[in-house]
């Protein structure tokens, strides 16, 4: 009998590295506030002796309807997301922090040898999922994975609930998720967040349409409430942090309910 006590849990191991990168994919809601949390942890994984850098990748311009919801002010309309948040935190920490102002392709994620890779998805839209996912496919040609998946999401319709979902092969086995299957000591894989939450991949759009929902309707379910990003970054900050930094993660899923506690 599986003895699922979190006291039990084993922790997660990524590996000897050199260094390691982190892929911001999304820089508007919980994008935007998990970056300059982002640039602690990479400060911190510096000064440990680790080289730490990020990319930040996003296609959009700041609005004046972002404001409220995402961490840009009024000055910063016009100039691309990550570009904005690239140059502010790298400038702010001293960091290397690099900005893409496109949509994010899987070529950009690039293994090498020592390095670990963790593709933070902050989009709403399962397209840009779908390329995240193909950057785990990497993993099949290593013993043990360099591509990790964070991705980050909420429930909309104003709801305050959010999940973080961390993972980093579509094909989990007993052989393979952890060190020595008959005595493990840790884990070494964890299932992808697209395995966890399958409708991840669903084109939302397509499927509130489908559903015959007027186009106010579909903007209702789409809203976010007012602060969700704000949890949903601080959920995944310390994920990342478990992760890289103190090595003790026990756990590949994290959901909360602010309204309830």
């Amino acid at each position: 009998m599986i003895d699922s006590e979190y006291s039990q849990a084993l922790p997660v191991m990524v590996g000897d590295y050199r260094y390691v990168q982190f892929v911001l994919v999304g820089c508007g809601g919980t994008g935007g506030f998990l970056s300059p949390s982002l640039a602690r942890l990479i400060l911190a994984l510096n000064q440990g002796g680790k080289r730490a850098f990020a990319t930040f990748v996003d296609a959009d311009n700041v609005e004046s309807k972002n404001i409220p919801r995402q961490n840009f002010v009024q000055a910063e309309m016009g100039f691309n997301k990550a570009q904005v948040l690239a140059r502010r935190y790298s400038l702010a920490y001293g960091l290397e922090i690099r900005a893409v102002a496109s949509s994010f392709e899987a070529e950009m994620v690039k293994p090498a040898w020592g390095k670990l890779t963790v593709v933070i998805g902050a989009v709403d839209n399962g397209a840009a999922r779908t390329e995240i996912a193909k950057t785990l496919e990497i993993n099949l040609n290593y013993q043990v994975p360099n591509i990790w998946w964070l991705d980050c999401g909420n429930q909309g319709n104003g709801i305050p609930a959010g999940q973080v979902l961390l993972g980093s092969t579509d094909s989990l086995t007993l052989q393979n998720a952890f060190n020595h299957p008959d005595t493990p000591n840790f884990c070494v894989n964890l299932p992808s967040p697209s395995v966890v939450a399958p409708t991840l991949l669903m084109p939302e759009k397509e499927a509130l349409q489908s559903s015959h929902l007027s186009c106010a309707e579909m903007a209702r379910l789409n809203q976010q409430a007012l602060f969700i990003n704000q949890r949903v970054a601080a959920e995944a900050i310390e994920m990342l942090a478990q992760l890289t930094l103190s090595r003790g993660l026990k756990r590949f899923a994290t959901y909360f309910h602010a309204g309830v506690g």
